[in-house]
């Protein structure tokens, strides 16, 4: 059984233990074949993604090349005569025979999905368990080989938005649970990584009021707000006025406040 690391610096294993997956090219080109999820890739558009500014003639024998040793790696039983079974040649190009589960992009998006769930159920130390275990799985920037090349560009921007959300969700349950000093600085975090975020901010100042220091949480809004004005030239959006409005009257938060961040996850 072969399994596969994005999230952070390609990594793969077989039952054998980790596998040396070679130069950046050849990395590179495992990335791109782990990210069709078993579809094959005509050998020109391999060739285009990897080696964009090389002749017709020499990039395509690259590919091959690489293609080989890739095999050699992740069969080394097999024989010339059996064939291969994992990294295959079909006839619309080449295919990486491996199940999506054999990546930690699933596993992540499936405990991230796992722990909206159990929020919503009211199940909020298991849903801690599964965001925490999926944020665990992250070891640096996602795809960080292919992080140059067009190809991984989408894929990318959805993993690292992907990952913000389950940091917001995290913080969510950490106020749901009543945990604000840890949810204070985990939301800090956010905010000095994301400035223009109004979901970070939004917890932000939530916390700090939830802690007894609504001065300070009405001094964060107003940094948010010029924030905006000097960066977009727009306002905070309606659930920070309303939490403002909230703030200023000294009303109480509604306990599902703290679910409602997670709803866009």
């Amino acid at each position: 059984m072969l399994e596969f690391g994005l999230l952070g610096p390609l990594v793969a294993y077989s039952h054998s233990g980790p596998l040396t997956l070679g130069p950046p090219k050849r990395r590179a080109l495992l990335i791109r074949l782990l990210l069709e999820r078993g579809r094959a890739v005509p050998l020109g558009t391999l060739r285009e993604d990897l080696w964009p500014d090389s002749p017709s003639s020499s990039s395509v024998s690259s590919v091959q090349a690489h293609i080989s040793r890739l095999r050699d790696v992740l069969e080394p039983g097999r024989t010339r005569r059996g064939g291969t079974s994992v990294l295959v040649r079909e006839p619309m190009g080449y295919a990486l025979r491996v199940p999506f589960e054999a990546q930690d992009i699933c596993h992540f998006e499936r405990m991230l999905k796992d722990a909206r769930r159990l929020l919503r159920l009211d199940r909020v130390k298991e849903a801690d368990q599964e965001v925490t275990a999926a944020l665990a799985l992250w070891r640096g920037a996602p795809l960080a080989e292919a992080t140059d090349y067009l190809f991984a560009s989408r894929e990318i921007t959805r993993l690292e938005e992907a990952h913000m959300l389950a940091q917001e969700l995290r913080v969510s349950i950490l106020i749901t649970e009543g945990n604000l000093e840890a949810a204070l600085l985990a939301a800090e975090e956010l905010t000095a990584r994301t400035p223009l975020r109004e979901v970070a901010w939004e917890m932000l100042v939530s916390t700090l009021y939830r802690s007894g220091r609504p001065a300070e949480a009405l001094h964060r809004y107003a940094r948010l707000r010029e924030l905006l004005m000097d960066e977009l030239g727009i306002a905070p959006g309606p659930r920070l006025q309303w939490l403002q409005g909230k703030i200023l009257r000294q009303e109480e938060l509604p306990h599902d406040h703290a679910y409602s961040f997670s709803s866009s996850a």
